[in-house]
């Protein structure tokens, strides 16, 4: 049956994303990491470098909590910031030589744990799921403009 509120769907979606967020805390607890600076790192990682305002988007934090991350991970060497030589009120994030050691191995640890858990599934299912997931993140995203 098709549930159109989403109230089947709804409660599997808010358990997986906590599954999700354990194993980002478990493949960085391996390197002295929080769940918020591994998935800080891993997020850097696949864009190489991004502005602090779209880095607070992608994270869900509001400036103050992004700034006290960006902070901690600063002082650990793992980030810096720069300001952007077009607009001096922006910044951009990147990962310093041991940020992005650190991130290749905290990302390839969560992609391999999910790897692991999705297997299970038969490849029909796993396409089925990843189409919904775009699915889902599109409508989030909104129209393209």
């Amino acid at each position: 049956m098709v549930d159109e509120r989403g109230e089947a769907l709804a409660p599997a979606l808010v358990a997986l994303s906590h599954l999700v967020l354990r194993l980002f805390a478990d493949a960085g607890r391996a390197h002295d990491l929080t769940q918020q600076q591994t998935e800080l790192l891993c997020t850097v990682i696949v864009r190489e470098r991004v502005r602090m305002n779209e880095l607070g988007r992608l994270l869900h934090l509001e400036k103050s909590s992004l700034s006290g991350l960006l902070d901690r991970a600063e002082r650990r060497g793992l980030i810096t910031r720069t300001r952007d030589a077009r607009d001096r009120r922006a910044y951009w994030v990147e990962l310093t030589d041991e940020g992005t050691r650190l991130a290749l191995q905290t990302h390839s640890d969560v992609t391999a744990r999910i790897a692991g858990l999705v297997r299970r599934i038969s490849p029909q299912d796993q396409k089925h799921l990843a189409d919904v997931a775009e699915q889902i993140m599109a409508a989030e995203a909104g129209p393209a403009e």
